[in-house]
């Protein structure tokens, strides 16, 4: 028999950013129901962490309940041309400016997930697995009246931690694609990876093609996370099962035959698309949006986790400063400026990976180390509270870039390409399975 629910907050999602703010909302003591539509344990996509995201967690107090669970430590970024040359450049957590955390880990999210559902209830919260959302009957700074499958939900807020969902920017109609960045990925997990090594041991390692990138990402002492994203260009044109893309890939890409040429699991990938959009505004009457139900954002930098546990801890921050009798149209302005402000910049940060001139910069012969360093601290996760030192190397990056655009000043670098002559070539299904042992 259906309920009629009476609680301060409603959380729609019970992944870590959902989980995060009704955290913080139930030990300021509010009543607090997280409802999530899938069953706990889940596989989710998402496993490679920043230093950012270990403040965050630790903030939480819930840092040694992760780090108990398998895990592999990640001290930077790796990055290579598909087919070596150039050779690699490898950016080490340890340079960020500041006082933050130097290094940070990658993990399964079914470990991670699981962790902060369980931290969300000895917090107080009601949490509710396989139970939807179905529908939002009203909503303003009266209140939020909700359909679920727990019953009727009377609400005086609602923080929206739907994910890829994105459950109030569908309902609303706000959710905008980005203008080119519409990728999929094609990925698995598999033991017998060679990953980087010597200086680079520990680093997520990054493989750029002109049709897209490959990640690498060590998620405990066996287990590696390797996955293909492919450029709208590349995915929309290939004459290649969806699931057989992958392998595909991974047989034209010299660097990633090598890592790859002992994986042992599935001989066929997985895919998801991880078109980028945003669900402007990110907060309105009665509800803030935080995580991937706000906005969604190209993976190669490893952003999303970092900015659903930084924008769940302002929103439920506003959420409490609520209960407490701060007006609606203050918090509510607070937070967009603070999530507009958060986002751009990573958005930022994402666009230059695809820029050519960034590029160019990245395999540059030298660097100046003061700019790495502003660079290193962006991709720390630090883009939320940018001290003036950052910023101004930042700044100057830039302006670097968009010199070279114009007046290159460093080698242009063309990266390697899956299709040089710009045909799709059939593999053979056999000859790829050929290359993987199944599971």
């Amino acid at each position: 028999m259906s309920e009629t629910l009476h609680v301060d907050c409603l959380v729609i999602g019970a992944g870590p950013a959902g989980s995060a703010a009704a955290i913080d909302m139930a030990r300021a003591g509010l009543k607090v129901l997280v409802i999530d539509r899938g069953e706990f344990p889940r596989f989710r996509i998402g496993e490679s962490f920043l230093p950012r995201t270990k403040r965050a967690l630790r903030r939480l107090g819930v840092l040694d309940r992760c780090m108990a669970l398998p895990h592999a430590r990640k001290v930077g970024v790796e990055i290579s041309m598909g087919d070596h040359r150039y050779g690699s450049r490898t950016y080490f957590f340890r340079d960020t400016i500041g006082d933050g955390e130097k290094d940070a880990f990658n993990m399964a999210r079914i470990h991670l997930d699981m962790m902060m559902m369980e931290a969300a209830r000895d917090a107080g919260a009601d949490v509710r697995t396989t139970c939807a959302l179905r529908s939002i009957q009203s909503h303003g700074d009266n209140g939020i009246i909700a359909n679920t499958d727990a019953g009727v939900v009377h609400a005086k807020w609602m923080i929206d931690a739907s994910g890829q969902a994105s459950s109030l920017g569908r309902e609303f109609g706000t959710r905008r694609y980005h203008s080119f960045l519409q990728n999929v990925a094609y990925f698995e997990h598999f033991e017998g990876v060679i990953r980087p090594s010597g200086p680079a041991a520990g680093c997520f390692g990054l493989t750029v093609l002109d049709e897209g990138w490959f990640w690498l990402i060590p998620l405990d002492d066996q287990r590696t996370s390797v996955g293909f994203v492919a450029r709208e260009t590349l995915h929309r044109t290939l004459d290649i099962p969806a699931e057989d893309r992958f392998w595909w890939a991974v047989e034209r890409t010299p660097i990633m035959a090598e890592r790859m040429a002992n994986a042992r699991g599935p001989s066929r990938n997985r895919v998801i698309s991880d078109f980028t959009y945003r669900c402007d505004p990110f907060a309105g009457p009665g509800f803030f949006l935080v995580g991937d139900a706000a906005a969604f954002l190209d993976p190669v930098w490893s952003t999303g986790l970092t900015l659903g546990l930084l924008a769940a801890e302002q929103a439920a921050a506003g959420v409490v400063r609520l209960s407490r009798g701060a007006r609606p149209a203050a918090e509510r302005a607070r937070y967009q400026a603070w999530a507009s402000r958060v986002v751009g910049r990573a958005f930022e940060l994402v666009e230059g990976f695809y820029d050519p001139a960034f590029r160019d910069l990245l395999f540059a012969p030298s660097q100046p180390r003061e700019l790495v360093r502003g660079f290193v601290t962006l991709l720390a996760g630090e883009f939320d509270a940018i001290q003036p030192a950052t910023a101004m190397r930042c700044l100057a990056l830039k302006s670097m870039c968009a010199v070279q655009k114009r007046f290159p000043f460093v080698p242009r670098r063309r990266p390697f390409r899956l299709r040089p002559d710009g045909v799709t070539n059939r593999v053979p299904l056999a000859q790829l399975a050929s290359k993987v042992a199944l599971q």
